[in-house]
């Protein structure tokens, strides 16, 4: 797997922390994420044990994941946000 490859999925498994973090409770969301994260570098480190040079990129992106997470979060939450408020007082359509 390249850099690229790898990249790419760091990014979807980011993507899949943040959609499940946004259901958990705030004030523990961040120990719900450390977590999770500590679960993707063990895997990580076992998949990559091998191969210094592709576990030192893997453990670099592993690094910066949680703020990538809690950015994702972010924008999912102003979506969500940006979409209640459009939807206030806008008519219903009719079928």
């Amino acid at each position: 797997m390249n850099r690229e490859q790898q990249a790419a999925r760091i990014q979807k498994i980011v993507n899949t922390i943040a959609e499940r973090a946004v259901t958990v409770p705030p004030e523990i969301r961040l120990a719900y994420i450390r977590e999770e994260v500590a679960k993707v570098r063990e895997a990580f480190r076992q998949t990559y044990g091998a191969d210094a040079r592709l576990a030192a990129y893997a453990m670099e992106f592993v690094d910066a994941m949680v703020g990538w997470i809690e950015a994702r979060i972010h924008a999912l939450e102003t979506v969500a946000a940006g979409k209640t408020e459009a939807d206030v007082g806008r008519p219903e359509l009719e079928s």
